[in-house]
């Protein structure tokens, strides 16, 4: 029996991207794991211990799994407490392996394997889409996370490429594993429940959707312009676009008066994963023109509620959702509202994609996700390979 340490201490109240990753991961392992000892760090307010089905004595022989609350005030403090203390809350326990499941580890060291995931590398790709002192600490975190690992993770083959580029690891040791639709996003036949989720969201009878941290490199300014042409086209869905403000958003409240969209965009900030699913429900069409993703969760979520997809040609997001989507140029606002005029004009396609979305979906499980970060942390385990890894990596 393995003893692994789960550092979720960055998980945000609100989960988007990694949050939304380390999340469903820890439920999934709790899942199909019934072999090893899991000890969850987590700040109180982002799990619970129902979240975690198997309770772990005190005294455990076998597989269990412990929540361990950290209360952390600050994004400061979280990193303090990583670096100065896990590493004592590890030695106590005598973890074999530490999963950081979010690019940065402990600098201490000890008999414990590391396990880093890795979910982009944008702050070396898109620096403008990150503030100078986080971009900074970014890129020196995850270049010292990524050389401490035993094993990076890296969620889709596009990531590896760019940590073996940019971060300069061996191929050999990064093992690419996927991510997936979380439960609650699946094809909905409560009609009431809709009916009141749009009621509660004030969401218009027909609209195109949109889910992403409102920022430069989710490129909601691109679509924006695309829907003011489409509008001046007379087509009659609105635009609903789903997600918490981030870096530079009030360019987009500030665009959205320029071109005269007032009234026909709704900005919905941050919604809980059961009123999300139901808005994919209601929704025409998906359109997701990012600029760059690791893996690109939304537009997978959609496919997975039976909604069409209009995605961008960024290489992750051909990767994962590969001939299931209509794929278009980022940059290129007529060739996106060209796209998007398409789907909702030609009832064909629409059927298609809907289709192999609901396939494509199917391809992806957060029980296989958990399945191969088990077997990425018997890697890390392994001699032979960890010490030709470490050889290769660490001088």
């Amino acid at each position: 029996m393995l003893r692994i340490a789960i550092d979720a201490t960055s998980v945000p109240p609100h989960r988007v991207g990694a949050g939304t990753y380390i999340y469903n991961l820890v439920q999934a392992l709790a899942q199909v794991d019934e072999e090893n000892a899991y000890f969850v760090f987590a700040k109180p307010q982002t799990f619970a211990a129902e979240d975690l089905p198997r309770a772990c004595p005190e005294r455990s022989e076998g597989a269990c799994f412990r929540l361990v609350p950290v209360r952390l005030p600050s994004r400061l403090a979280r990193m303090a407490w990583e670096q100065a203390i896990l590493p004592l809350h590890l030695r106590r326990l005598g973890a074999d392996v530490l999963h950081s499941p979010h690019y940065t580890t402990p600098l201490a060291p000890g008999r414990w394997r590391r396990v880093v995931t890795i979910h982009d590398v944008t702050f070396f790709l898109l620096p403008e889409r990150y503030p100078a002192l986080r971009r900074f600490y970014f890129q020196q975190a995850s270049r010292i996370g990524a050389r401490l690992a035993d094993v990076a993770i890296a969620v889709s083959q596009t990531v590896k490429a760019d940590v073996v580029r940019h971060l300069g690891l061996a191929p050999e040791k990064v093992r690419v594993v996927h991510l997936a639709p979380g439960p609650s996003f699946r094809l909905l036949a409560d009609s009431a429940r809709m009916a009141a989720v749009r009621q509660k969201y004030a969401l218009p009878p027909r609209f195109i959707l949109n889910v992403g941290t409102l920022e430069p490199g989710k490129n909601q300014a691109t679509l924006l312009r695309a829907f003011h042409r489409l509008k001046g086209q007379g087509l009659e869905p609105g635009l609903v676009i789903v997600g918490p403000r981030g870096w530079m958003y009030e360019r987009l409240f500030r665009l959205v008066d320029e071109l005269g969209l007032g009234g026909d965009v709704r900005f919905t900030g941050y919604l809980p994963a059961d009123d999300l699913a139901a808005v994919y429900n209601l929704a025409d069409l998906f359109v997701f023109p990012s600029l760059y993703e690791g893996f690109g969760l939304p537009p997978l979520e959609a496919m997975a509620c039976g909604l069409p997809v209009v995605a961008s040609t960024a290489p992750a997001l051909a990767e994962v959702l590969d001939d299931a989507a209509l794929l278009v140029d980022p940059r290129d606002p007529d060739a996106l509202a060209e796209a998007v005029a398409r789907v909702l004009r030609d009832k064909r396609l629409r059927s298609r994609l809907r289709r192999r979305g609901l396939e494509r979906a199917g391809h992806f499980s957060w029980q296989r996700t958990a399945r191969d970060t088990v077997a990425a942390y018997e890697a890390a385990l392994s001699p032979p390979q960890a010490d030709a890894l470490s050889g290769s990596t660490r001088g």
